[in-house]
């Protein structure tokens, strides 16, 4: 069983490196949910373990003209949730050292300008990142990040699928990441206020 489970992997393998969104649906449901799972019992929130099943899964897209059909798709995609795990981890511990930082050193009502002016440009880059999002993908993010309403809500309201709703938002995540350097402040108080 677990042989003709890897030769049918294979084959939809190579079918998503031509391109094929069937095959990345049929991955995405076959394994999705058991990469969810693992990822709730490492982070104990299913909004985080959502954002992290989606985070793989655009991985996979991103890289499948380079996929080898003949490896395993399966530890594959656990070895990129793993690692987006640890990326994950490490992200929370700075974004805490950060607000512990700011807690303890600036209070909410100092006149302490510095992280003013960073928090602002910040903000001024963020709104300027989304502003040249296509049209959809814009309101989608707005609606998600801005106004806290949930993947479903979106779906409903915008008429969409919730499949589309997903795809867009972590398009735009990922669009963002890019643009603001996952090294950076900007990128750290990104994270912390606008994509937890």
């Amino acid at each position: 069983m677990e042989t003709k489970q890897i030769n049918q992997d294979n084959r939809i393998i190579d079918q998503l490196k031509g391109g094929s969104k069937e095959a990345f649906h049929i991955l995405y449901d076959s394994y999705g949910p058991k990469i969810h799972a693992f990822a709730l019992s490492y982070l104990k929130n299913g909004a985080d373990a959502e954002e992290l099943l989606q985070e793989v899964f655009l991985k996979l897209w991103d890289i499948r003209s380079t996929l080898d059909s003949s490896k395993n798709i399966k530890s594959f995609l656990f070895k990129i949730c793993i690692n987006l795990i640890y990326d994950f981890i490490r992200r929370k511990n700075i974004e805490k050292a950060y607000l512990d930082y700011s807690e303890k050193d600036s209070p909410v009502y100092s006149d302490n300008t510095w992280h003013e002016v960073i928090y602002n440009e910040m903000l001024d880059n963020l709104q300027q990142l989304v502003a040249k999002m296509p049209e959809q993908r814009q309101r989608i993010f707005r609606l998600s990040k801005e106004d806290g309403l949930s993947n479903d809500e979106i779906a409903n309201q915008l008429t969409l699928s919730r499949r589309t709703v997903e795809n867009q938002l972590y398009r735009a995540i990922a669009s963002l990441k890019e643009k603001l350097g996952t090294g950076s402040l900007a990128a750290i108080l990104f994270f912390f206020l606008h994509c937890k």
